[in-house]
């Protein structure tokens, strides 16, 4: 499939702060490619350079084959989906989206119908009036009135509670598949990207680390999870971290998912009755699987450190 955005060796610095240091990737059409890193990783000033709202140093960045670089005509396909949107807080919901209507010359009628398609029935109601979840789905709307081929979300959900993440998320999963829109979220809250994303770019210290399709980057990076069982998580986390082939741990209520060096996994089969008999714990299970999306990030990470 053609690429919608290609960066290649990005270059941008605020004064001494390099942002971006020779990034690089590539978002193919009809994917939802995730962006993912911490805060201070990259990832905005990469989509501010995408979206052309400043210029790199260095290097090369093409959207839908041109130079994105104050194009206006670039943004005629593109919606955009805001961290922190601002908008008139006074106007109605839908008086408002027929004005953008109007700005992008499609039929007003073109509001109400987005507004159905988000499940947004607050036509009526100011703006100013709506709840963090509506607000996202209102903004959606906004992105999607012009039926742009590319959707840009810089950090979606980060104002959200985790159930208003997930509708967010679920609605995106819809859009996708009935327009076959291609989408580049970038976020710093992995759990929910999984579900959505079919490939991703991690990045770290303003460069890419690693991307392509989740399921191949799970490949390429060994990166398998056991999970563990246990009526005593946290104790059983304490123990697991003490041995030495153990990198990466998370607990819950119903137990333990932890990441070993690579072809270490069987091991743990030996070494978890000892600890559940040291500390008087019962184990209901122990698995073998895919690694999380987080501990995903963290080998890679953890991997091109080393190099």
């Amino acid at each position: 499939m053609p690429s919608l955005i290609v960066v290649e060796d990005l270059h941008k610095s605020y004064g001494r702060v390099k942002a971006v240091n020779g990034l690089s990737l590539q978002v193919h059409e009809g994917s939802i490619m995730g962006l993912i890193g911490p805060n201070g990783a990259g990832k905005t000033t990469t989509i501010k350079a995408v979206l052309g709202l400043l210029k790199p140093d260095n290097g090369k960045v093409a959207v839908l084959g041109e130079d994105p670089w104050d194009n206006p005509k670039i943004r005629e396909d593109i919606g955009v989906i805001y961290e922190k949107a601002y908008f008139p807080a006074h106007h109605r919901v839908l008086d408002y989206l027929k004005r953008v209507c109007r700005i992008y010359g499609v039929p007003e009628a073109r509001a109400l119908e987005v507004l159905r398609l988000v499940d947004l029935d607050a036509y009526d109601r100011e703006i100013r009036g709506l709840s963090a979840g509506m607000l996202q789905k209102f903004e959606i709307a906004h992105a999607l009135i012009h039926n742009p081929r590319l959707i840009i979300a810089d950090e979606p959900a980060s104002n959200l509670d985790p159930e208003a993440r997930t509708k967010l998320l679920d609605l995106i999963l819809r859009l996708h598949r009935k327009a076959n829109t291609t989408f580049l979220i970038s976020s710093h809250i992995l759990p929910e990207l999984s579900r959505v994303c079919d490939s991703m770019a991690i990045i770290s210290e303003g460069r890419v680390l690693a991307s392509g399709p989740i399921n191949e980057l799970f490949e390429r990076y060994s990166a398998k999870a056991v999970r563990i069982s246990t009526d005593k998580p946290e104790a059983f986390a304490q123990e697991l971290k003490k041995l030495p082939y153990v990198e990466r741990i998370s607990t819950d209520s119903r137990g333990v998912s932890l990441v070993t060096t690579e072809g270490m996994e069987p091991n743990i089969y030996e070494d978890a009755p000892k600890i559940a008999r040291k500390i008087a714990a019962v184990i209901m299970g122990i698995e073998l699987g895919t690694a999380s999306l987080e501990q995903l990030y963290y080998k890679v990470v953890k991997e091109k450190a080393g190099k």
